[in-house]
């Protein structure tokens, strides 16, 4: 073989070898475009579902203008007076919107002639009853009163020619349902709308669309106690019952001894009493050594009977100032302290004795829960705490829906799911059915939408997906990446490089022959 075939042979698998190379260099180029940069674009790029951003920032502007509470009273009159309704009913608009125009064409009270299908129980009813003037002139005049049942929503209104004989029956009809049926809820309504905090001293729980209640027997010494609070419970249940389209409740009670004070109180001999001033009710409960820590995702409502070892020496335990021998303790619950001379009456705690106790714990959880202190009906009450929370809870799921736009606007780089999206449609969709009933005056499944609102709003703020990637920024993905695509794309730029140069020294050397 010549040296001319040689170099001829040499020149073949050179250029072979140079053809083998662009094409693997031409492959991986191409398994990069289409197949390495699709691959990391999907692994990396952050799915932001789209959110209803328009429909969200609609109702927050216009859910004071959506919002229209009617509460009807119906008014046992006979049907010649019903020409009277039309008169009281202008009276009763002037006075209120005089004192509250915010509540103007928000909240409003509807007189209307009673019917047979209205009961006591679920409506609200006034029923008049006319003393006329005694034809003695010895005999005292009567005067003007009225009743709220403390077991239903019928108030009966006495009149006299006191208000009758000058047409002022109407202004007393106005002053009874806005100073005394109604006096609570038209405050609240009002801080409300002008978005101020009614609650000055911060009593009232957060509201939860489930709560437990734990109610414990602390015995300051270990000897064994027995109480019927089983049959106690039984009064709590109808309360239970009334609250449920507001709330769920669970209910477990539990005895704990040797639950000893930080703070012994001072025995007084004047009253032959252990007296445990105001400024001591702060540090009265022992959380430290008292086992009160409930491990559940719902709020807990504690409500402590404390059974002091004074009782066994026949020496009560009293609160400076309390006639029912009770506190609140703000946003947690209530304590009431019982005294029992053990010597003489026994070592049980029965039925008739706890009935006491569990008044003062329902007052002091409708207190944490924020319903008005007058009427003293419970029905009433429940009533006005299921428009206020309602109203409250529109309000805050909007606030939580566009704290989550805030957020999702901000970090552009944040993990936006599915799941999210799914929730934030959830609690647009529960908004407008609580406000549809709101305004048809079905106010309990009004309540119901609207703790579900609140609910997903919630979840879609919180939805862990998204709270996981909110502090993953592009310099985590760079640092993660690096290494990895660093040397990768080092070598492939180097050997493109490299066919680049073969490539245009071949065209040179043609160049030259030619």
């Amino acid at each position: 073989m010549t040296e001319k075939d040689t170099e001829n042979k040499n020149r073949e698998e050179l250029s072979s070898i140079t053809v083998v190379r662009r094409v693997i260099v031409f492959v991986i180029l191409l398994i990069i475009v289409f197949l390495g940069i699709p691959l990391w674009k999907s692994t990396t790029t952050i799915h932001r579902a789209e959110l209803p951003i328009v429909q969200v920032k609609e109702h927050s502007i216009s859910l004071q203008d959506q919002i229209h509470y009617k509460i009807p009273v119906y008014l046992d009159i006979p049907n010649s007076l019903v020409c009277f309704i039309p008169q009281a009913q202008e009276l009763l608009d002037k006075k209120i919107y005089n004192e509250y125009p915010e509540l103007k064409d928000f909240w409003a009270i509807e007189l209307r002639k009673i019917d047979d299908n209205i009961d006591a129980q679920d409506d609200y009813i006034v029923k008049f009853e006319y003393l006329p003037s005694p034809n003695n002139e010895e005999e005292q005049d009567p005067t003007e009163s009225f009743f709220i049942s403390p077991f239903s929503k019928e108030t009966r209104i006495t009149i006299t020619d006191n208000v009758v004989r000058p047409k002022k029956v109407d202004e007393f009809l106005s002053i009874v349902l806005t100073e005394y049926i109604f006096k609570g809820e038209i405050e609240q309504m009002s801080d409300i709308v002008r978005g101020k905090n009614h609650d000055s001293r911060n009593l009232v729980m957060p509201y939860s669309s489930k709560y437990n209640i734990v109610i414990s027997l602390l015995s300051e010494n270990g000897r064994p106690i027995n109480w019927e609070i089983e049959k106690a419970l039984g009064s709590f249940e109808l309360i239970f019952f009334k609250l449920n389209h507001f709330a769920n409740f669970t209910v477990t009670s539990q005895i704990q001894y040797y639950s000893t004070l930080t703070y012994p109180p001072n025995y007084d001999e004047s009253k032959q009493a252990f007296i445990i001033p105001e400024s001591g009710l702060s540090t009265f409960v022992n959380f430290g050594d008292w086992n009160l820590i409930t491990h559940d995702i719902n709020p807990s409502i504690n409500f402590i009977l404390y059974f002091p070892e004074a009782n066994y020496n026949s020496k009560p335990t009293l609160i400076e100032n309390s006639k029912t021998n009770s506190f609140l303790i703000p946003q947690w619950g209530g304590v009431v302290i019982f005294n029992k001379d053990m010597k003489t009456e026994g070592s049980d705690i029965n039925e008739n004795e706890l009935l006491p106790v569990m008044e003062t714990f329902a007052s002091q959880l409708f207190q944490l829960l924020g319903m008005p202190s007058q009427p003293r009906s419970p029905s009433i009450k429940i009533d006005s705490l299921s428009r206020t929370m309602t109203h409250k809870n529109l309000k805050q799921s909007l606030e939580n829906l566009e704290a989550l736009l805030t957020l999702t606007n901000s970090l552009n780089e944040i993990s936006i799911p599915e799941l999210t999206k799914i929730y934030v449609e959830k609690s647009i969709h529960y908004l407008e059915e609580s406000i549809n009933e709101l305004n048809n005056g079905n106010f309990y499944l009004s309540m119901k939408y609207s703790s579900q609102s609140l609910e997903n709003s919630d979840r879609a703020f919180f939805e862990k997906e998204m709270v996981q990637q909110a502090y993953f920024p592009s310099e985590h993905k760079l640092a993660v990446f690096l290494p990895l695509l660093g040397p990768l794309c080092s070598i492939v730029s180097i050997g493109a490089l490299k066919v680049i140069k073969d490539i245009k020294a071949n065209r040179n050397n043609k160049v030259k022959k030619e």
